[in-house]
């Protein structure tokens, strides 16, 4: 895989993350203040990891220097902890378990 090719692929799940935190967004606006308020900056927090996840692949696109590995593994890392804390974050949403 080239490096313009991994990254319109990791784009792609930021993407459906972005996607992802707006439902949760509004899923949250349904629930009691109390339930709101703990749930939001949760929200709030995965935002920023994905804004950040984003500006490190443009970041790869923008440079695509020939021995990208490290920053390949750098990351799959990365997206691999974002990935789990918005399935985890919208798995409690969904089923109730607001931090409480």
């Amino acid at each position: 895989m080239d490096v313009k090719d991994y990254c319109k692929a990791m784009l792609a799940e930021v993407t459906a993350w972005k996607e992802k935190l707006e439902a949760m967004k509004k899923a949250a606006d349904s629930y009691h203040s109390a339930q709101k308020e703990r749930m939001l900056p949760l929200i709030g927090q995965l935002e920023q990891e994905v804004m950040t996840a984003q500006a490190r692949v443009d970041q790869l696109e923008n440079e695509c220097p020939s021995d990208w590995s490290p920053m390949k593994n750098e990351l799959d890392e990365l997206f691999g902890t974002i990935g789990s804390s918005v399935d985890r974050a919208w798995m409690d949403l969904e089923g109730g378990n607001v931090g409480g």
